[in-house]
């Protein structure tokens, strides 16, 4: 990759990371550190556009941009300032990497499924699903919302964050989609489920993200022909034994 792309890369997010952060430093101007975070994020997006050929990879700027958001209004529930300022540099070390890998599938014919990109797809999907609904249904504590609003947009965040990284492995776009909102379908009655168990919004992105990981792994087990009955057994095995452990070990609210 050239380097100097690189370095704008690094520069971008050392950007993203300031600009952030100053919404926690000074809380007056966290809204606008959202907004001008934004802001730089189109720009970031047109520069990469000017050497994108196929511009159907702009979708893949849509999960690390929903991720960070996410990151950002996650981290307004939080109080240790410390904690924060974590979040933002391990968030961003993440983003910053993923474009990294981005940047070089460029030059290997759009092979997404190959070196660390689709791990790297994998690691922001997973935490944009729990920092997310973790927000989403920390909301219900704060303001006087609709159910239906906040189960809106829970699905917006998995619909995006299940049809890229379903499509990396499957590129076929009908297939794709098909299987996006057939999975989100059988998630729909788990999201609205867990606004009425009585835990806090920490382990209901908690739970939520592990009925997403494991269903996204049994659906690309599937699309790529290696789905068996062992890897339905030893994966439902796991994520029960998680889910019982999570239920015995935290307080009920």
């Amino acid at each position: 990759m050239n380097l100097s792309f690189r370095r704008k890369i690094f520069l971008f997010h050392l950007a993203f990371f300031l600009v952030l952060l100053s919404g926690f430093v000074w809380p007056a101007m966290y809204y606008w550190s959202l907004l001008i975070f934004n802001l730089l994020y189109i720009v970031f997006i047109l520069i990469f556009n000017k050497i994108l050929l196929d511009k159907k990879r702009l979708i893949f700027f849509i999960l690390p941009w929903l991720f960070v958001n996410s990151l950002s209004l996650y981290s307004s529930l939080l109080i240790v300032k410390w904690l924060i300022v974590l979040l933002l540099l391990i968030g961003l070390f993440i983003s910053y990497y993923y474009f990294a890998e981005f940047r070089q599938r460029l030059n290997r014919d759009f092979n997404f499924n190959f070196g660390n990109f689709s791990v790297l797809s994998d690691i922001e999907g997973l935490l944009l699903v729990f920092l997310g609904s973790s927000f989403v249904y920390g909301l219900v504590y704060f303001l006087n919302v609709k159910n239906w609003v906040l189960l809106l947009a829970i699905l917006i965040i998995l619909f995006f964050t299940i049809r890229q990284n379903i499509f990396i492995v499957k590129k076929q776009a009908g297939e794709t989609l098909l299987a996006s909102l057939l999975f989100l379908t059988a998630l729909l009655p788990i999201i609205g489920s867990l606004f009425f168990l009585p835990f806090n919004y920490n382990i209901l992105g908690l739970i939520l993200s592990l009925c997403y990981y494991f269903g996204l792994n049994f659906i690309r087990f599937y699309l790529t022909d290696s789905l068996t009955v062992k890897k339905i057994k030893y994966n439902l095995i796991f994520i029960i034994a998680l889910l019982i452990v999570i239920f015995l070990t935290i307080s009920w609210r």
